[in-house]
């Protein structure tokens, strides 16, 4: 009987892993890639080689590794829905697009010039300009704010988002911006916070978005060696990324002078440091989580071993 029970069990156990994975599966949509000479021309044919990134929700930004990559006329992948950046490259013509992926089945051009066929006087067609209208909401199921936000628009470069042109720049609460056809990183500011959000934008478009914040509130505090709490004189503090770059150096992401303040950030991992004067220091890892407030104490200490730290773009 005992053997029986076990055997049912992992029977069981097999069928829930292989439900899971069903249900997972499920979630992802068929997007099918193919490259254009110009927008509503005809499709290049070749051996077009193939990279879709996933565009991270929280920074807005490609991820390192591919999701996806092949070569061909057209590529077929399945993608879960979000952000992509797809990459098409045809002997030394590339070109690079932003596009969203939802649930359902979809097929996605971009214009990749045939190397056989362009001339370097035949300009494709920009098309009238597109609308965009973009508000900020702090996390899910909050509704959008009503207080300014300073949005920026930069065009897609690879890299940093001030890789691209700065195009423009906007303090509302509802972005509203006219554009030509083509991929953009809208950036945005808020209290302590920062969102980049990647947009393909087609011409004559008109698109509305609401860009989730995924925000929460860090409350702190510093007590001095003998547990005194700390005053105003010479206190500051910085959040920063919880992980140093290449070169051993951590980026600032918000910084604060008052003696106890309560600052928002969006949902991810940081390291909080309080400097006071020139000689007493500390710090704490902290956890953001979206729609949550954290409290965290920092005893401060003397000494050397304060990071290093570098100004946030």
């Amino acid at each position: 009987m005992r053997s029986l029970i076990l055997s049912l069990a992992a029977f069981c156990a097999g069928l829930a892993v292989v439900v899971g994975l069903t249900i997972s599966a499920a979630q992802a949509a068929e997007v099918t890639l193919l490259a254009v000479e110009k927008a509503g021309g005809a499709e290049v044919k070749g051996d077009i080689a193939w990279s879709v990134v996933k565009v991270n929700k929280e920074t807005g930004k490609p991820e390192a590794k591919a999701a996806a990559s092949g070569t061909g006329a057209r590529f077929v992948a399945k993608l879960d829905p979000g952000q992509y950046l797809v990459t098409a490259k045809l002997g030394k013509i590339e070109s690079s697009q932003a596009i969203l992926i939802g649930k359902s089945a979809t097929t996605r051009s971009l214009v990749l010039a045939d190397p056989t066929k362009a001339t370097a006087s035949k300009q494709p067609e920009a098309g009238p300009p597109a609308q965009l209208s973009i508000n900020l909401k702090l996390s899910k199921g909050k509704a959008p704010i009503k207080e300014p936000v300073l949005w920026e628009v930069y065009k897609y470069q690879k890299g940093a988002t001030e890789n691209g042109e700065k195009l423009t720049e906007q303090r509302a609460a509802v972005g509203q911006f006219t554009l030509p056809g083509g991929s953009y990183v809208v950036r945005a500011h808020f209290k302590d916070a920062k969102a980049d959000l990647v947009i393909p934008i087609q011409a004559g478009q008109s698109l509305k978005y609401t860009l989730n914040l995924y925000a929460g509130y860090v409350k702190l505090a510093a007590l001095k060696p003998k547990k005194q709490k700390t005053q105003a004189e010479a206190l500051n503090w910085q959040i920063l990324r919880q992980r140093p770059n290449a070169p051993g150096v951590y980026e600032l992401v918000a910084s604060s002078a008052k003696p106890d303040p309560t600052m928002m950030l969006r949902e991810g991992r940081y390291l909080a440091v309080a400097r006071l004067g020139a000689k007493l220091w500390g710090s704490e890892q902290i956890v953001i989580t979206a729609g949550q407030t954290t409290s965290k104490k920092i005893n401060l200490k003397e000494g050397v071993g304060a990071p290093e730290v570098a100004q946030a773009n």
